[in-house]
């Protein structure tokens, strides 16, 4: 084949004017080449396509050129001719035309020997011709780690007339060694803009017809690199002739049409998961990749995120002016998160696609997370709506709990069983008292404080009390927590579970509480609770344990045992305590009443209360923001 047919060889820069996208590396050559302060080896490293073996032969032509040591090299005298339709040979004995300009492949030949037999070997013969003798080294990290070595010396203290200009596109993979005897010029992809003037200059010179959306989407197949988005011109033009319609593209290249992608995403936005399915079998069915339809999806959602943020701009979004009401469109299904979690999904999605045996299934199930993904709700909404929640009990119940749930009064009922409370305020002796509470007495419901305490609310006729008291939950005992200062204690009974007949509830909030986790099958925190002496203080539920069983102490503070435990206490009393287990005579860590206090007082905030409840967590310290 001729070398006019192909449009990358035809239209192959000849200058350093008429490279795109690389202005500041060529600037800098050109001014070294000017000021004379050449080096004697150059690494250059980018990405595929985008001009590194171009500009080594530029500025191969740069320095060989018969009229002297120039910028703008004459590409008529022997020298440049023959850099110009270098062609390398298949081992590294260079190209067949030029004769002081050594193009070598390193890619198929990584050996010592190779290096050693046309470089070192070579190395201290002069120029046979023109004024330097250049060595072009492609694709130089797959050389083995013995030609690198090889290479070491020769290139940090080559001969006068000697110049190495290495290219690679894995930067990574080149010893350091080498790296720091290089000047490294660093090639960037070529912007979107750039490549389509580009692939506009080509049509027009080759009279192809082709608008330009058309010209964007080969552009875009380019991702960034210029070689490539010219051989997608070229394939292009041979399915459709010098007429290119915007479908054109789309059918030559296996590219995912815009129409399609709104399709989707609308789907997504109806939730429609049927549509959904139907979808992927059209995918399937016209033979699009399906790593590239998630890359194309992904483009989309990044162009909508886009119009969310700035509003359509064709060069932030790189799509044509055409598409704006499309987006706009769509843009108002979804918020901001929505489609950050879309690009999420889809990210990893199109990286498992490429090691999974069953691709279509990887892409339903994504499709299927899309639609899901739009019930999900963001932290800070859920604690406003807690909020929200929590100021509309507040007004008709007073304050209430970090649960959104009132606060039962102390003035309520008691525990319905034999159970002794002992006050923990030593300082106060007339509340140093036991109360003694008999099950045939005192009945569900009724106050076990003395009628003289009671107050005006209280002593209301039985109707009225009835009126106002709102109904409570059935799942909810009507028995109450011991008052926050006030101690409930429990003996350890291991034969507990035995003698108690299933599904009956001993009165005693502890009692309770193992029932609750009876009830939902969690016999063996009930089985190690029982080995231990339980209290209820305060805001705590504690658990002793004898040295015997010291190992029952690490099993009940196990996560998921006590979330259980907690929420059980929950559940039965209430109010949400929290487990603290420890082993007689160990001693246990007591918190200044400092911290105790300031600890409390953080722990209080309805904020921080929502998400300790909402993530079953704890407060285990406080920290001031200087500490």
């Amino acid at each position: 084949m001729s070398d006019s047919h192909v449009i990358a060889r035809k239209f192959r820069p000849q200058s350093f004017a008429q490279v795109v996208g690389q202005e500041s590396i060529t600037r800098t050559l050109m001014n070294s080449i000017k000021s004379g302060r050449l080096h004697h080896a150059y690494l250059f490293t980018g990405a595929r396509g985008v001009g590194k073996t171009t500009i080594a032969r530029i500025f191969a032509k740069c320095l060989n050129c018969h009229q002297g040591l120039t910028t703008e090299p004459c590409g008529v005298c022997a020298s440049c001719l023959e850099i110009a339709t270098a062609i390398p040979k298949e081992g590294l004995s260079g190209n067949d035309r030029a004769l002081d300009v050594l193009e070598i492949d390193a890619a198929s030949n990584t050996g010592v020997d190779n290096v050693r037999n046309v470089i070192i070997n070579g190395i201290s013969i002069k120029a046979a011709r023109d004024r330097y003798r250049i060595f072009i080294i492609d694709e130089v990290h797959m050389l083995s780690p013995s030609a690198f070595n090889a290479l070491l010396k020769t290139i940090e203290e080559p001969p006068p007339g000697i110049v190495f200009i290495l290219a690679t596109t894995d930067q990574g993979k080149v010893p350091d060694t080498i790296l720091s005897r290089c000047q490294i010029f660093e090639f960037r992809t070529i912007t979107l803009k750039k490549i389509v003037e580009q692939l506009r200059y080509i049509a027009g010179k080759e009279g192809v017809q082709i608008g330009d959306a058309a010209l964007l989407a080969i552009g875009r197949a380019g991702e960034g690199s210029m070689r490539d988005a010219e051989s997608a011109l070229d394939q292009v033009i041979s399915f459709s002739g010098l007429t290119v319609a915007d479908d054109d593209v789309s059918a030559a290249l296996g590219l995912v049409d815009t129409e399609t992608l709104n399709g989707a995403l609308q789907a997504v936005a109806d939730q429609d998961l049927q549509e959904l399915l139907r979808l992927v079998e059209q995918v399937v069915s016209r033979g699009y990749d399906l790593r590239n339809f998630c890359r194309e999806m992904m483009v989309h959602i990044r162009a909508l995120l886009v119009v969310k943020i700035t509003g359509f701009d064709p060069e932030l979004v790189q799509l044509p002016e055409s598409e704006a009401d499309a987006l706009n469109r769509v843009a108002t299904f979804f918020s901001e998160q929505d489609l950050l979690r879309f690009f999420s999904i889809l990210s990893k999605t199109e990286q498992d696609i490429k090691t999974s045996s069953q691709p279509r299934f990887l892409l339903e199930v994504a499709l299927v997370k899309l639609a899901q993904a739009r019930k999900l709700v963001l932290l800070e909404e859920a604690i406003l709506r807690i909020e929200a929640l929590e100021s509309r009990l507040g007004g008709a119940s007073g304050a209430p709990s970090s649960t959104g749930a009132p606060r039962p009064s102390q003035s309520q009922t008691r525990p319905t069983s034999t159970s002794t409370f002992r006050s923990t305020r030593a300082a106060s002796p007339a509340r140093a008292r036991e109360i003694e509470v008999n099950p045939a007495q005192a009945q569900p419901g009724t106050a076990t404080a003395p009628a003289a305490k009671q107050s005006p609310a209280a002593q209301q006729s039985p109707a009225a009390s009835a009126a106002e008291k709102p109904k409570r939950d059935t799942s909810i005992p009507s028995s109450l927590p011991p008052p926050m200062d006030e101690v409930y204690e429990a003996p350890p009974d291991p034969g507990m579970m035995n003698e108690r007949p299933r599904g009956q509830t001993a009165g005693d909030p502890v009692s309770k509480v193992k029932a609750a986790l009876e009830a939902k099958r969690k016999m063996m925190i009930v089985a190690t609770l029982d080995k231990g002496s339980i209290s209820i203080d305060g805001d705590y539920f504690r658990v002793s344990y004898g040295p015997e069983h010291s190992k029952c102490k690490g099993e009940v503070e196990e996560r998921g045992k006590r979330i259980a435990i907690e929420d059980a206490c929950e559940e039965v009393l209430g109010r949400r305590l929290t487990l603290r287990a420890s082993v007689t005579g160990e001693a246990e860590a007591v918190e200044p009443r400092r911290t105790q206090k300031v600890k409390e007082a953080v722990v209080s905030d309805p904020k921080l209360r929502a998400l300790v409840d909402k993530f079953h967590g704890e407060v285990i310290e406080v920290i001031k923001p200087e500490q």
